[in-house]
């Protein structure tokens, strides 16, 4: 099954680092981006979603603590669990920088916990098998060549009886030609075309992007058959598929034999939560001793990792991992020097 390449990896590093440095110190770096005023914006309508959406687990029963933000970017939805819904777990990212802004947002929406802000590889999880009993992400897994392997890793670290929640994912239009490249999708021409445009662009255009010219997968063309394929190893799975906004319907059970048939022609959106099998355990591990050491898990051992001073230090290996500014690179030595060499020569 195909991984995502390093090249995709590091495209990733250096987009969200332009981004980072122009919505934050006002750099001239991408055209066609949301700037400093519209991204916090932005910002506030997704904690508020994601207050609401996990709020609402946790009523249903869900345990969402400790919890692992897969592709947490800023860190905003995981200041939300951190602050408003006592909650206390992991940003995940790739992105070294992206995390590091958390800070400055938390202090512009006066949240005074910080969550517990992991740099590392998703292909990978630095994390025990059975650890965590919740994961979630929005906008993250079309940024693989497929969600599967990712979603496979989030399902080892699960706790027997832990759920998955994401939210925000495409899957592929089957009513669709590329006759045209539309504009990229963040331009002010894009934000303020007509709705007639708009459904040109959405049947008939090709997407064009900031993070495609970086290198990073945009992966609009998920089909339903794959995303069923994702959830096979969950014993429970809540599948809705939303699309053109009005039109929701279950995945399965499909109840709605006229929706989802037009649903699966048109593409859209998908949500998701999935229960691992198994009896939930009646306590946890805080979030920093579920942590693994990555080098270890590539020769098949799982081991533990512990701060040691500044650094976090393997139980069976011996190799350290380095806090850089408040935030673990829990990177294999190989990998850390291929994606961070400047974190190489400061550690």
């Amino acid at each position: 099954m195909k991984n995502q390449s390093t090249e995709a990896k590091k495209g990733e590093i250096v987009f969200r680092r332009k981004l980072a440095q122009q919505q934050l110190g006002g750099m001239e770096l991408i055209a066609d981006e949301f700037d400093k005023a519209a991204i916090e914006k932005i910002l506030s309508e997704r904690m508020t979603k994601t207050y609401d959406q996990i709020s609402s687990l946790r009523a249903k029963g869900v345990p969402i603590s400790p919890y692992i933000e897969v592709g947490a970017e800023r860190g905003q939805r995981s200041l939300v669990l951190e602050n408003d819904l006592d909650a206390a777990g992991a940003a995940f990212d790739i992105s070294f920088d992206m995390l590091k802004s958390c800070d400055y947002y938390a202090s512009l929406y006066n949240k005074k916990k910080i969550p517990f802000r992991v740099c590392a590889d998703a292909n990978n999880l630095p994390f025990l098998s059975n650890s965590v009993p919740f994961f979630y992400c929005y906008e993250t897994l079309h940024h693989f060549p497929t969600p599967v392997p990712i979603i496979n890793e989030i399902h080892r670290v699960l706790t027997p009886g832990g759920s998955m929640f994401f939210d925000e994912e495409p899957f592929k239009k089957i009513l669709h030609l590329n006759l045209y490249t539309r504009d990229k999708s963040y331009s002010t021409k894009v934000l303020n075309r007509s709705i007639f445009k708009k459904a040109m662009d959405y049947f008939f255009s090709a997407q064009s992007c900031n993070e495609v010219d970086h290198g990073i997968i945009e992966n609009d063309d998920i089909s339903l058959k794959e995303w069923k394929n994702a959830f096979k190893p969950f014993s429970e799975r809540n599948v809705s598929l939303t699309s053109i906004r009005y039109i929701k319907t279950p995945m399965y059970p499909r109840k709605n034999i006229l929706l989802f048939p037009i649903a699966y022609l048109l593409g859209g959106t998908i949500s998701a939560l999935c229960r691992k099998a198994g009896k939930i355990p009646t306590d946890f591990r805080p979030i920093h001793e579920t942590l693994m050491c990555p080098a270890c898990r590539e020769i098949g051992v799982e081991s533990g990792v512990y701060l040691e001073g500044e650094a976090y230090k393997c139980r069976h290996c011996g190799i350290s991992y380095p806090v850089y500014e408040g935030i673990l690179f829990l990177f294999t030595p190989e990998k850390l020097r291929e994606l961070y060499p400047e974190r190489v020569k400061n550690t």
